[in-house]
This record gives C-alpha cells, sequence and structure tokens, in this order.
C-alpha cells in the first residue's frame, strides 16, 4: 500500500492485540503488510493486516510508542462495558 494513501474508517472489536478497520473501498492490500493507524488524532501504531474483506481490514498492532500507550489504555478503560476484563487483559499482554 502506498505510503500516501490515508484510509478513514472506522474501528470495530479494539483490544490490546489489534481491531478489525471498516472502510468504504478496501484498497489492494496483502496479507503481511504494515501499515500506520492512528486513532483519535493522538494514538499511532504500527499494524501488521492480518486479514482483509469487502468490509475492512484486520489488523494485529505490532508497535506503539510508549507515549500513545498511555492515552490508548486511558481509551480503553474510560469505555469498557467491563472494567475488569481490561484490567485483566492487559495482565495477559504485561507477561
Amino acid at each position: 500500500m502506498p505510503g500516501d494513501l490515508t484510509l478513514k474508517g472506522q474501528t470495530r472489536n479494539v483490544s490490546f492485540g489489534g481491531t478489525f478497520f471498516e472502510l468504504d473501498q478496501v484498497p489492494l492490500l496483502k496479507i503481511g503488510d504494515y501499515i500506520s493507524l492512528e486513532l483519535l488524532t493522538r494514538i499511532k501504531f504500527t499494524c501488521e493486516i492480518i486479514h482483509y474483506n469487502a468490509d475492512g481490514i484486520g489488523l494485529r498492532f505490532d508497535l506503539i510508542l510508549i507515549r500513545y500507550y498511555e492515552h490508548f489504555k486511558e481509551m480503553m478503560l474510560l469505555n469498557a462495558p467491563d472494567r475488569d476484563q481490561i484490567i485483566k487483559e492487559l495482565g495477559r499482554w504485561a507477561d
């Protein structure tokens, strides 16, 4: 995917491991390609494309800088229907 291509979409099923990024139009992609993802204009990830279909792309988070991680963690805790589940998942990713 060209480095200067910007896609806008909606995240679905966000976890600390990745997300599905719903798009109106899915460009030609290859599984295993890496892209940059920006959430809420302040949280930036490097992601690996792990699957795609006509609705969007499945992304595995590969790299997040620590300065963005704290914002991401806060966002997940604030929006979680079950904060205890998020805290449990945080422990899983810390290992």
